[in-house]
C-alpha cells in the first residue's frame, strides 16, 4: 500500500494463523531516499503506473468524495472533474 488514510487494526492471531508478514515504512527515512525522490515513483508518476482512479465525481459532489474515501472497500483515487 502506499499511502494510508488513518489508524489500522490488526488482529495477531489471524495474521499468525495466515503465516502472514506486516511490513511497515516510510520511504522519507529510508537512507536511499533521503534528500530525493525515488526515480521509480517519478517515472510512475509520469506514465500514470501509481495512480489507480476508483471513481470520478462532479467537484459539486466533493463532500459525497469525503465519504466514498473514508467507506470500507475504498480502492483506488477518487477524481473530482471540474
Amino acid at each position: 500500500m502506499i499511502g494510508n488514510r488513518g489508524t489500522v487494526e490488526i488482529d495477531p492471531r489471524d495474521a499468525m494463523g495466515r503465516d502472514a508478514s506486516i511490513v511497515g515504512m516510510s520511504l522519507f527515512n529510508h537512507p536511499d531516499t533521503i534528500g530525493r525522490r525515488p526515480r521509480a515513483l517519478v517515472a510512475g508518476s509520469r506514465t500514470g503506473r501509481l495512480a489507480v482512479i476508483g471513481r470520478e465525481l462532479p467537484l459539486s459532489a466533493a463532500p459525497e468524495s469525503h465519504v466514498a474515501v473514508m467507506s470500507p472497500g475504498a480502492r483506488g483515487k477518487i477524481v473530482l472533474v471540474p
